[in-house]
């Protein structure tokens, strides 16, 4: 039998990095879904993004916004592959916390260029991500 984190590798044709300090993924520009990116490969990303108690309800976006110190990645066509609660590392806080994980689709030639250029230099290639 065949774990979940083995069928979850086998499925995946690319390699995820971690992204570096300062990476961070927003759903449209003026999105609350904005957080700091776990991982990235050229098949989609993972972020993660506080729940705000206020938030708004918002439209079902259909691009995702990669930025990195200068380094911007806008209108990248992606579906939703996972948007789960993560366990909050503070017992003490109330904030909700959730993880993303987006799978980019339709992306055009330009489009891959650049993520490509985004992970070969924005991203550390010593710490390749295991799947799970």
């Amino acid at each position: 039998m065949i774990g979940q984190s083995q069928e979850m590798a086998d499925r995946r044709a690319h390699r995820r990095y971690r992204a570096g300090d300062g990476a961070y993924a927003a759903l449209s520009p003026a999105s609350s879904k904005v957080g700091p990116i776990v991982d990235i490969s050229m098949d989609g990303l993972c972020f993660r993004y506080i729940v705000h108690a206020e938030q708004p309800k918002e439209p079902v976006e259909t691009h995702i916004y990669v930025g990195d110190n200068g380094f911007y990645l806008e209108k990248m066509p992606y579906e939703t592959v996972e948007d789960v609660e993560i366990d909050n590392p503070s017992s003490l806080s109330s904030i909700i916390m959730r993880q993303r994980r987006v799978r980019f689709v339709d992306l055009s030639a330009n489009q891959k260029a650049q993520l490509q250029y985004f992970i070969a230099h924005r991203t550390s290639k010593q710490e390749e991500v295991e799947a799970g």
